[in-house]
């Protein structure tokens, strides 16, 4: 049109037309779905009302492998409507919400909100379309500027059909939001039998005699493994023997394949027959995938998606164990793989690891091991690259086209540095490490005789964030502030009790000599006085005056320092004896007098 020079639909989403999900329907609450509509317009228009629509489509074509019957529906499982997007951006669900069936396509239109037949009769005053309303319109005029507006112009405003609006020339945003429920299916197109696909349709219509402008958008949801998911910490490995051959292992680190990743395989062969050696290794994904609607279960198929040939080691392996480490490459076109699902119990599918190990025995035949290790593919936002089939959706007939000849990137692979400078970010793959791998809780080893800090100081990691050595982060982590004077009188108790035997316990008596014979105390050591002889032994120039309480059982005494001597701030004269002033700690030449 002319005077629509820009008309599109803009998903909020980090990927593009992609919404992402993290986790299965009982591990999230409802996600959040929200969007704009973008609008320029040339010149000044009248518009009736703007709709939205969200509609989720299943179409299924398989045929009995027995009788040969023919079974092909098209099915709308999700419908979400917004009446004017001019007047409101909150959407509803009409379709698709818990416990709604799926119903087909052609019966869409028929059915309300509710979900009940709307009435086919005509009312008793109606009028034919040519004959012209002689009523006037209430017309609403929108007080903004000339260029355009950024929201909902006519919010909470009641949707009525006799409404038209004057939109003058400008650009426009008008959002929209919704809440879908947590088991929305999950976009599949890969699968031969069946593809479940979504697409957003948006309206103007702007009279009885004007055509309507539309455009139509396809979108994808994702659906990705939780954090938290078992599958990506859980290993997986599978050993057994061949009777008087051979004894094997195959494991893996988890059991979570990212499509479009690199799997890492760990293979053990103990040898049993003499003369077995290893002539080649492949490794394939054989996926499993069936449909069930309204109690019709199409038959069980099988695949094999991406066979080739695994690496080997170049150098002769030992005769009586080979450790054989390889890796496996998953494709990255969601046209050849599907991702490991189960919508509502209407689309199955599953994965199996199929590795194959031939041997060629010292007859000189060839013998094969195979191997089946259950696996769950995902789609990745971080690992690997996701490539999709390009769909375009008619804006007439509102059907999905195939357009064979383009591609969709979903997600795109982190280089080596991005990954490095985002590895702070929050990822669906980053689940936590294992016990044994962990790099900041070491174990402390009670043999050695470092303290606990001095081993994780001597250890590798931090706990500030940091890729650096512990040494030059963990430096005064767990040291507490220390004042300037505390910290010289403690250097200085230091240096004189170094040379001190620890291990041997003194006596009392002994005790009481070495206080007598030390002549090293001065008046920056801060003690309590406990002598109450004479006032000669006391320095004299901070007296202290001691008062015997009246009953005198008990054995305590109270001290009283000159108030000319202590400052007036009632936080330092709090038995806080380390801010103290050196001049305000006497202490005696003596602690004990001999008897």
């Amino acid at each position: 049109m002319k005077h629509i020079s820009l008309f599109d639909v803009k998903l909020k989403s980090q990927h593009k037309n992609t919404l992402l999900i993290k986790g299965n329907e009982f591990e999230i609450e409802n996600i959040p779905f929200e969007g704009s509509v973008k609008l320029s317009l040339n010149e000044d228009i009248d518009i009736k009302k703007i709709t939205l629509s969200l509609i989720g489509e299943f179409s299924y074509e398989y045929s009995h492998k027995i009788t040969h019957e023919q079974f092909l529906d098209r099915l709308c499982v999700l419908k979400i409507d917004w009446n004017n997007l001019l007047c409101s951006d909150q959407g509803n669900i009409t379709l698709g919400n818990y416990g709604d069936p799926i119903i087909p396509m052609y019966k869409l239109k028929k059915k309300n909100v509710s979900g009940t037949s709307t009435p086919t009769e005509r009312p008793h005053n109606y009028r034919t379309k040519s004959t012209p309303l002689f009523k006037d319109k209430e017309t609403c005029k929108i007080l903004i500027p000339k260029s355009g507006i950024d929201g909902t112009p006519f919010k909470n405003l009641d949707q009525s059909t006799n409404h038209s609006f004057l939109l003058p020339k400008g650009n426009y945003s008008l959002p929209f939001k919704v809440y879908l429920p947590s088991n929305i299916g999950e976009t599949i197109e890969g699968l031969p039998i069946g593809t479940l696909l979504y697409k957003l349709q948006c309206n103007i219509e702007r009279g009885r005699f004007e055509k309507k402008i539309s455009v139509n958008k396809h979108i994808r949801v994702v659906r990705t493994l939780h954090p938290q998911n078992l599958n990506l910490t859980d290993s997986i490995d599978v050993d057994n023997t061949w009777v008087g051959k051979l004894q094997y292992k195959v494991s893996m680190l988890k059991k979570g394949v990212a499509i479009g990743s690199n799997i890492p395989i760990n293979i053990i062969i103990i040898p049993i027959a003499k003369g077995l050696s290893l002539k080649a290794m492949n490794a394939c994904i054989v996926e499993h995938y069936h449909i069930d609607v309204n109690g019709e279960r199409s038959p069980e198929y099988e695949r094999l998606i991406g066979k080739q040939e695994l690496s080997i080691p170049d150098e002769d392996l030992p005769y009586d164990r080979w450790d054989i480490k390889t890796q496996y490459k998953v494709p990255d076109q969601l046209k050849k793989i599907t991702q490991t699902c189960d919508v509502r119990s209407m689309i199955v599918v599953k994965h199996r690891l199929r590795v194959a190990i031939q041997l060629r025995n010292k007859e000189g035949h060839v013998s094969e091991l195979r191997a089946n290790l259950p696996i769950y593919v995902y789609i990745s936002a971080n690992s690997g690259h996701v490539i999709g089939r390009h769909y375009e959706v008619d804006n007439h007939h509102g059907t999905f086209i195939l357009d064979m000849t383009k591609e969709d990137l979903v997600f795109k692979r982190h280089d080596e540095e991005e990954e490095e400078e985002e590895s702070d970010l929050d990822r669906e793959d980053s689940a936590p490490p294992l016990y044994s791998k962990h790099i900041f809780d070491r174990i402390y080893d009670m043999n050695l005789p470092q303290t606990p800090l001095e081993q994780f100081r001597s250890q590798v990691g931090s706990p500030v964030y940091s890729n650096n050595s512990s040494s030059l982060n963990v430096a005064g982590y767990f040291e507490l502030p220390i004042d300037k004077a505390l910290e010289e009188n403690m250097k200085k108790h230091k240096a004189r009790s170094s040379n001190v035997d620890y291990l041997h316990i003194p006596s009392y008596n002994e005790a009481l000599d070495a206080d007598e014979d030390e002549e090293s105390f001065t008046q920056d050591d801060f003690a309590p006085c406990y002598s109450g002889s004479d006032s000669s032994s006391l320095s004299s120039t901070n007296p202290i005056k001691i008062n015997k309480p009246k009953n005198n059982n008990t054995g305590h005494f109270k001290f009283h320092l000159k108030s000319s001597s202590l400052p007036h701030s009632r936080s330092n004269s709090a038995m806080n004896i380390d801010r103290l002033p050196d001049s305000v700690s006497p202490k005696p030449k003596k602690f004990f007098s001999k008897k």
